[in-house]
């Protein structure tokens, strides 16, 4: 799935007051988004702007009954009715009312990660590229996606090749702007990458930590890895 590609956003203001701006109002990769303000009505903003404010929103577009957002839980807010006990604000529902309209870009939101027509935290992690907000599980479907591309088609990768997606290392291979952002992650969260590298051995015991893993480690890792979304409140 193509990420939306980042564009500054001249409309959208999700930083705190005083916060830089560098002279543009950007969601930047290193930061949750806190508070927003709509600064231009909903129908002018662009894909990434839209996805910003769904993580913005998030607690009021969700349906609590599924755990994540739907064309019904968005229509509901489209329709000014509550959806956790609040009303929707004016925002909220120009919000939902646009995404609705955009039905190629919900489609795409929530085709990030679990083709199942659900936008999670996770599948706006995925689309903007901000893999530090990922959950544990959602990072190890990702590696397992770009399986492949990390192994050169081996049946391992082994963590020098991850360094080299991650452009820790020199390589003569090419990696898009998602393979090395999964990487460079995954680097970053050790007990993870441990537990990816010990994984299920012959029997279902632990296997051995010899600094690389296969498809096998991968599932194995998914299935008992944490689905908390990394995104704070």
């Amino acid at each position: 799935m193509t990420s939306i590609p980042s564009q500054m956003n001249a409309h959208w203001n999700p930083s705190p007051p005083g916060a830089s701006l560098d002279g543009a109002h950007a969601l930047t990769k290193r930061e949750a988004p806190q508070a927003a303000t709509l600064t231009t009505s909903a129908d002018l903003m662009s894909p990434q702007e839209l996805a910003q404010a769904l993580q913005v929103n998030f607690e009021a577009m969700l349906d609590p009954r599924i755990g994540g957002i739907t064309r019904d839980s968005l229509q509901r807010v489209a329709d000014e009715q509550p959806l956790n006990g609040t009303l929707p604000t004016q925002e909220q529902i120009e919000i939902a009312q646009e995404l609705l309209k955009r039905r190629d870009l919900f489609t795409q939101l929530s085709n990030a990660g679990q083709k199942d027509g659900l936008i999670t935290r996770d599948e706006l992690a995925i689309s903007s590229q901000d893999y530090q907000h990922l959950s544990d599980r959602g990072l190890i479907d990702q590696v397992g996606k770009f399986f492949n591309e990390y192994g050169g088609g081996d049946e391992y990768v082994n963590f020098n090749e991850l360094k080299e997606a991650a452009g820790e290392v020199e390589s003569s291979k090419t990696y898009t702007p998602q393979e090395r952002g999964v990487a460079k992650e995954l680097l970053k969260r050790q007990e993870l990458l441990d537990q990816l590298d010990i994984g299920v051995g012959f029997l279902g015991f632990a296997g051995k930590q010899d600094q690389r893993f296969d498809r096998t480690n991968v599932e194995h890792t998914g299935r008992n890895s944490s689905v908390e979304s990394r995104y704070p409140g």
